[in-house]
């Protein structure tokens, strides 16, 4: 089983019709989205990642959300047998569904502990799924060529 419409990511020209043929006037496109692509563009968790733990290689929960959400139904147990600080277990719990795991690390495991009961609460700090990873301020715009380039060249034409 997967469910697509769970992760479908917003169309390029939402509310587009069919003009002419057999449908016109249909929606030429899913209104609910369109399918995911192959390269998912998630900002890894570094140090100023607002999940940032004390765990070397965390991974963001968002990642995991989308799995999550594709693969799994509401009440599911989703494990995670190398659970670390519990973002399996947190994209789990945030998407309704019933998680378990298990670490070698007692520190991870109390960690993991924590982020499962904020998610619960829901006060766990996480990055918003489908946020844009970098947006380009327009006023300052660097797409234009380096001035070095507008100066006459001694080869030039």
């Amino acid at each position: 089983m997967f469910n697509l419409d769970a992760v479908r990511i917003p169309q390029k020209y939402p509310g587009k019709k069919y003009f002419k043929g057999a449908k016109v006037g249909q929606y030429s496109c899913n209104p609910l989205g369109k399918n995911p692509g192959d390269l998912w563009v998630i900002p890894n968790v570094k140090h100023n990642h607002i999940e940032k733990t004390t765990h070397p290689c965390q991974f963001p929960i968002e990642l995991i959300q989308r799995l999550v959400l594709a693969l799994t139904e509401p009440g599911d147990l989703v494990v995670d047998p190398y659970m670390g600080v519990g973002s399996t277990a947190c994209a789990a719990v945030l998407n309704k569904r019933r998680a378990a795991g298990a670490d070698l690390v007692p520190e991870y495991l109390t960690i993991a502990r924590e982020r499962v009961e904020l998610a619960l609460m829901g006060k766990l700090q996480i990055r918003p799924m489908g946020r844009p990873v970098y947006q380009p301020d327009t006023r300052t715009s660097v797409a234009r060529r380096p001035r070095e380039f507008d100066r006459p060249s001694l080869f030039s034409v």
